[in-house]
């Protein structure tokens, strides 16, 4: 593929360790350089950020999940037809006994004083000889077409992002330190949610279990529980606790679950009665086992409601049903004041982010709620941020919510669930949030965009009725 002067690729490799070794990885077959020892790593695709770029070449090549990555620093070699940056990247890993090389190549953990001995490819070669303080690279292997390119091309110095990983890992080259180096897993100061309500948690945790109910506030992992138990409220689950799906963000349980308790329309709506609340949120598990996906029962929920709590206004946020309008027009048919349903990420990430589920029919199943809903009834929808989305696709996913009906749409940091879900891509600012808000309110004219760190599809939703 030729390059015009002026191109400049992106190029992201991993600096992991597990314990005290450090991940290498031999060049795939095929180039000049296969087989030479180097950082695992590839080109950025357009728009793809840095995290995003290192957490997919790592899952492609060697199937390594990236729970973190920062920037370490970054290197420059300018060629007659094109620049290359490449940044180096300091990963966590998650479950690196399971990683299986998928394109041809090997790879292994290594000591510091193996490092030395390894045919490295050129610009890792220069990257530790520099950060390891000495002075010039080891002597070149015998030059190919590769290294030939290479010599008419003006090297620049290394560009430090972080000095203080970079002397720790400066230090760990030369074996004056034992352990490797993590990411720190330190989040900013708007995702530090106090504690507060213990007194009220415990006597929610308490009517729950009596009722034999679960809430997505706990099998979700929500960071707004405290805040929202100390106010008795709360988002309940229907359907059981295990979901038919594995989506990769989500900390629901997955596999096969029991058959729906035909008790539970009757216990959500006394303990929607116990709370006196004058807004109730329902979501649900993925049914794909049940041939309506779950609807009559969720309808079931919201009759038990109205008929106990008739001044109660009831929102649902179900899953797509596999499709099945016929689902959704029984969820519809009960007059619910809020039909949710969340597209969760933008059109590229949907196929992995979301088990089964697609972008199309998430819309089809919005737009088909927003054209067959009864008077009164809003739509709703919520995507996350920090999964690896550019600035254009979340612009995108909320024109296409727009011109598919929705009224209220919910915006997100996204927060991994643990070591072994999709990775946070990065820290979306308060500041670009409340942007996210004026471009959906005031541009796009939804009826109401809520948008924040914490926000999340349940989280203040009666507010969010009110425009």
């Amino acid at each position: 593929m030729a390059h015009s002067a002026d191109t400049c690729i992106e190029v992201c490799a991993a600096i992991a360790f597990f314990g005290h070794k450090l991940l290498l990885a031999t060049r795939r077959p095929g180039g000049s350089l296969a087989g030479k020892w180097e950082f695992p790593g590839g080109k950025c695709a357009p728009g793809e950020t840095l995290q995003a770029c290192i957490a997919r070449e790592l899952r492609e090549e060697l199937a390594a999940t990236v729970t973190a990555a920062v920037e370490l620093a970054s290197l420059v070699h300018v060629y007659p037809d094109k620049t290359v940056r490449l940044h180096f990247m300091l990963c966590r890993l998650a479950a690196v006994t399971s990683m299986t090389p998928q394109e041809g190549q090997t790879f292994a953990w290594f000591e510091a004083n193996d490092i030395p001995d390894l045919d490295l490819a050129p610009a890792d070669r220069d990257f530790i000889a520099t950060v390891a303080e000495r002075g010039v690279a080891a002597q070149p292997p015998a030059p190919t077409d590769h290294d030939a390119i290479r010599a008419v091309a003006t090297p620049q110095p290394l560009v430090p992002v972080s000095r203080q990983l970079l002397d720790e890992l400066g230090a760990w080259f030369r074996g004056e330190r034992q352990t490797g180096l993590q990411p720190s897993s330190h989040k900013p100061d708007w995702l530090r949610v106090p504690y507060v309500g213990a007194a009220e948690r415990l006597e929610m945790r308490r009517m729950l279990a009596k009722a034999c109910l679960h809430t997505v506030c706990e099998s979700a992992q929500c960071p707004n529980r405290s805040d929202c138990w100390k106010r008795r409220t709360a988002t309940f689950m229907a359907l059981g606790d295990t979901c038919t799906r594995n989506c990769r963000f989500c900390a629901v349980a997955h596999g096969r679950p029991l058959p729906p308790d035909q008790d539970e329309p009757a216990h959500i709506a006394a303990s929607v009665q116990t709370l006196q609340l004058r807004h109730v949120v329902v979501t649900m598990v993925t049914r794909d086992d049940l041939p309506d996906g779950g609807a009559d029962h969720l309808a079931a929920i919201v009759r038990a409601i109205r008929q106990t709590c008739p001044d109660t206004s009831v929102e649902l946020l179900v899953s797509d049903f596999h499709g099945r309008l016929a689902s959704v027009d029984t969820i519809l048919e009960t007059g619910l004041r809020v039909f949710g349903h969340n597209v969760e990420t933008v059109r590229r990430l949907t196929p992995q982010l979301r088990s089964v589920a697609s972008f199309d029919t998430s819309l089809a199943v919005l737009r088909h709620a927003a054209a067959h809903r009864r008077p009164g009834t809003l739509v709703k929808s919520g995507l996350m941020l920090g999964v690896g989305e550019t600035e254009d696709e979340i612009r995108q996913t909320l024109r296409d919510l727009r011109d598919a009906g929705v009224d209220i749409v919910t915006l997100g940091q996204y927060l991994q669930p643990t070591l072994e879900h999709w990775p946070v891509a990065r820290m979306v600012t308060p500041e670009e949030f409340d942007a996210w808000r004026r471009f959906a309110e005031d541009e796009l004219h939804f009826r109401r965009a809520v948008s924040g760190p914490l926000v999340r599809s349940s989280y203040l939703a009666e507010e969010a009725l009110h425009p």
